[in-house]
């Protein structure tokens, strides 16, 4: 499992020492931001523009360097990531860096990410972002978020989910 500090340590690192921006999603972002104690066993990041192999091997460099295994850099994220319609119009500035800058998700685009699988850690996921969005006073689209959550694609969302999101309303 991946420690608070290496998180830190990799994004900081990503940011300075590789050109371009990226984006990070899932429960590695939620570390990040201190949004949930749940630690991961990768980080989920892909560069905003295309992934190559050159990136792909300048990133497992990196894990390397800051003491992470290169099997903790995941790059499924950027599958996923890129079957949303639209998704750039859905980030925002995490850190900016030396050479690049690090993005992570909108609320939105984060529950479209995760209820799509809709698995536990999914829903628990879901829930710590979107309390970190209440904490932090951002805003977002309710509307959107409470139809997402009630899509006919999303299994079976937990009823603390529906309620965080009903109290929104």
């Amino acid at each position: 499992m991946i420690q608070p500090e290496s998180y830190q340590k990799f994004v900081n690192s990503v940011a300075d020492e590789i050109s371009g921006d990226w984006l990070i999603i899932g429960g590695s972002l939620l570390a990040i931001l201190g949004a949930h104690q749940r630690v991961t066993a990768d980080i989920d990041i892909c560069p905003i523009e295309n992934m190559n192999n050159d990136l792909q091997l300048e990133l497992m460099n990196l894990a390397i360097k800051c003491g992470l295994s290169i099997e903790s850099i995941n790059p499924a994220a950027d599958f996923f990531v890129k079957q949303i319609p639209n998704w750039k119009n859905s980030i925002v500035l995490l850190k900016k860096g030396r050479k690049g800058a690090i993005y992570r998700p909108s609320l939105e685009l984060y529950f479209k990410l995760k209820l799509a699988r809709c698995s536990e850690s999914d829903i628990a996921d879901c829930i710590s972002f979107l309390s970190w969005y209440k904490k932090s006073n951002l805003s977002f689209d309710k509307l959107l978020i409470k139809r997402l959550a009630a899509d006919k694609h999303v299994k079976k969302p937990s009823e603390k989910l529906l309620e965080l999101i009903e109290e929104l309303a």
